[in-house]
């Protein structure tokens, strides 16, 4: 089945920064598009939207292409929308739901790895105001893990297994440290626990990181 020209078009024009008139001419072909097109024009919709900063729009859009659907990526946009919205915990809901589609449908076609999308629903909740232990557990426990246990922080090396890299991860959960009002000693009890399990190459991020910790003592 080929794709409408629509989809392609509406694609570029959101990469060109004309994401109303994409919206607009998407929203014209919705009503002559079948499944699963009209899924991916309201998601392209919805990406328009929320890179404009209309998240209220953004999420009925995204909301709308996974209805009935058993694709991760869209409940990831859901629940990306959902927090900039301040839904946060309707959002922990939308992850849960990519979470387990992303075992159950490991070949769905995706813009970023499942490992990426941790981190970058990490950083989207920490930078809207709403850190708490489950965001901080997506990148001190389960990417951190990567580096723990096998012991390798060469980024090329993670980078093309779709692993996030071991200084974005280990940067993100000292500000989750700092944001959610952990001591230094607490960020200090983290880097030990991490520093033998790590290469000498990670071994120099963790002392910068650990250095750069500013939270009260």
């Amino acid at each position: 089945m080929t794709e409408p020209a629509i989809l392609a078009q509406a694609t570029q024009l959101i990469r060109d920064g004309q994401r109303r008139e994409a919206v607009d001419r998407l929203m014209t072909a919705l009503p002559g598009l079948g499944e699963p097109w009209q899924r991916k024009a309201r998601s392209l919709a919805g990406l328009a939207w929320y890179f404009e900063g209309r998240h209220a729009e953004a999420l009925g859009m995204f909301q709308a292409a996974a209805d009935g659907s058993e694709g991760p990526e869209d409940w990831f946009n859901v629940a990306m929308a959902q927090v900039q919205v301040g839904d946060i915990e309707a959002a922990h809901a939308a992850w849960q739901r990519c979470f387990d589609l992303s075992y159950q449908h490991q070949d769905a076609p995706e813009s970023s790895t499942f490992f990426q999308k941790k981190l970058i629903l990490a950083e989207a909740l920490l930078t809207a105001g709403h850190p708490d232990p489950r965001g901080l557990d997506l990148v001190e426990r389960q990417l951190m893990g990567f580096f723990t246990h096998y012991r390798i922080t060469d980024p090329s090396y993670w980078a093309i297994r779709g692993v996030p890299a071991f200084d974005d991860v280990l940067g993100l959960t000292r500000r989750y440290y700092e944001a959610m009002g952990r001591s230094r000693a607490e960020w200090e009890a983290c880097c030990a626990a991490i520093a033998p399990t790590v290469d000498e190459e990670g071994q120099t991020v963790l002392e910068a990181a650990r250095e750069a910790f500013t939270a009260p003592s």
